[in-house]
């Protein structure tokens, strides 16, 4: 399997954007970029199976002002406080992120960065296996809810860290990487990392390794988009409780 994991960040003074790419069974890549530097690492991609990007990946049909029902989802009840999105048609850092979602997804549909697959795939915007990772909610919804009730006071912009490292704690990243179809080395590069945007990299390649076994879930719906999730039966149960199951749906 090749598969490409993409954090998107859009400074233009510093590198804030993350790459992993995991091909012929080895993890090939993990930095971080700049956005030229991610742009021409996209362009330069080849015969890729699966791609996860952290960035809104909306469909055509959908205007940039309205509002997500994955978004939604993952703001409401005990999610608004463990793993709750940026609100992303909101103008600003909301709306730039999609902007820059979109031209990231764009620069991969051509005839040779994305390998031609059978798998049909609720994503919507386009006709190839590029979907939308949330490193927040792929990591809360594996979280027992006692790390939630017992959690020292995290700093602004700090959630991510926080739930990477329970991971790391409670040893889930070996299990995801085998329900992924992933060596372990790819688990203990994961459990070694310290960068934050390579970590959040990271996550989207297991969510891109989730998508390529046909193992995962999915929240949203067919207008704004969907988030791509590890599968249900590995869900913390009050994260089962907490979704709607109208918009939950197993894989």
């Amino acid at each position: 399997m090749h598969l490409v994991g993409v954090d998107i960040g859009f400074s233009n003074r510093r590198r804030t954007n993350g790459i992993a790419v995991f091909r012929d069974g080895l993890l090939v890549r993990a930095e971080r970029l700049s956005v030229a530097e991610r742009n021409t690492a996209l362009q330069l991609l080849d015969q890729v199976d699966v791609v996860a990007i952290d960035a809104p990946l909306l469909p055509p049909s959908t205007t940039e002002t309205l509002p997500r029902e994955c978004e939604r989802v993952f703001s409401r009840g005990a999610f608004q406080k463990r793993c709750k999105p940026g609100m992303t048609h909101v103008r600003g850092t909301g709306m730039t992120l999609r902007e820059h979602g979109g031209h990231a997804a764009s620069q991969l549909i051509t005839a040779t960065a994305m390998r031609v697959t059978g798998q049909s795939l609720p994503h919507m915007l386009f006709d190839s296996n590029i979907v939308e990772a949330f490193p927040n909610a792929f990591l809360g919804v594996l979280v027992p809810e006692e790390d939630f009730l017992n959690a020292p006071k995290i700093r602004r912009g700090g959630k991510f860290d926080w739930l990477y490292n329970r991971w790391i704690a409670r040893r889930l990243f070996s299990g995801i990487a085998t329900a992924a179809g992933l060596p372990n080395s790819v688990a203990e590069r994961c459990d070694n990392e310290k960068d934050h945007d390579i970590r959040a990299a990271l996550v989207c390649l297991l969510t891109a390794g989730l998508v390529g076994v046909g193992n995962y879930a999915t929240v949203g719906d067919q207008v704004g988009g969907y988030f791509f999730l590890p599968p249900v039966d590995l869900w913390m149960p009050w994260a089962r409780v907490e979704t709607d199951q109208g918009v939950l749906t197993a894989h």
